[in-house]
Formats: C-alpha cells, sequence, structure tokens
C-alpha cells in the first residue's frame, strides 16, 4: 500500500499545498491518501504497515519541486508533533518495521493568511500530481 501524507495549514495559502494535493489524489485506486496540519503519533501505525510513503509539504522559497528520501532518524519523545523521520523511527521500533519514504516540498511564496494556492505554487503542485500520477500507472481521470 502506498501512503500520501500531505501537510500543511489550509488557511495560509502556499502552506496548504500538501493538503491541496492530497485533496485531488483522493479516491486513486491503490491509494491511502491523508491529509493534516502536523505529523502526530496517531500515523504510526498508518505508516508502518505502508509500503511506501509519501510526504508532500511546502518549502518556503523558489525552485523546483524536491524529492528527498527519509530515513528513521532519532526517535523522539511522544509528543504531539513529529518530522518524517522521527515517525519512520517510531514505526520501525513500534513495528519493526520503516517503509521506504520520500519527503517531497513544493516551493511556496505566499504565505499570508487567506484561501488558495499562488500561481507559481499551484502550476507546481499540478506538475507534481502528474508525476505521482505517471509514477502509479494512473492517468487523469482513470
Amino acid at each position: 500500500m502506498i501512503l500520501v501524507i500531505g501537510l500543511g495549514h489550509p488557511l495560509r495559502r502556499d502552506d496548504g499545498v500538501g493538503l491541496w494535493v492530497a485533496s485531488r489524489l483522493q479516491g486513486v485506486e491503490g491509494l491511502k491518501v491523508l491529509g493534516t496540519q502536523e505529523l502526530v503519533p496517531e500515523l504510526i501505525p498508518q505508516v508502518a504497515v505502508a509500503d511506501l510513503v509519501i510526504f508532500v509539504d511546502a518549502r518556503i522559497g523558489s525552485g523546483p519541486v524536491r524529492w528527498e528520501p527519509v530515513h528513521p532518524g532519532h526517535r523522539p519523545a511522544l509528543t504531539h508533533t513529529f518530522t518524517p523521520p522521527g515517525l519512520l523511527a517510531w514505526a520501525e521500533h513500534l513495528f519493526g518495521r520503516a517503509p521506504e519514504a520520500w519527503l517531497v516540498t513544493v516551493p511556496a511564496r505566499d504565505l499570508a493568511f487567506g484561501e488558495g494556492l499562488s500561481p507559481r505554487t499551484r502550476r507546481a503542485a499540478e506538475a507534481l500530481l502528474g508525476r505521482l500520477r505517471a509514477y502509479l500507472g494512473r492517468e487523469e481521470g482513470a
């Protein structure tokens, strides 16, 4: 199972890009898709059973969409907020495995209060959707 976790705040313009991507992947066969404002301990079991986890988040600045592999890191205290490496570390500790994982960051320019993505961030997010669908072997509308 492939798990896509979209991160962000829906009322901080481009910061909501991870949620925007996740909402457009809902219902795609073979994917489990979650949208959240922060990574919480309740996600650990879902991460542990996935074959692949793709975290999608905003990154301040410009440039291309970045894909970075994520590996289990330091196992943080069980608090309300985790990082992708922290989630993987807890999955490995509690369930004996950490799946392959990627952090995909989309450049964000406008983090002001408000809704909707800036034009550049939206174009980058749409390109990412196309790449994800191609990777998964699912074209638009399929």
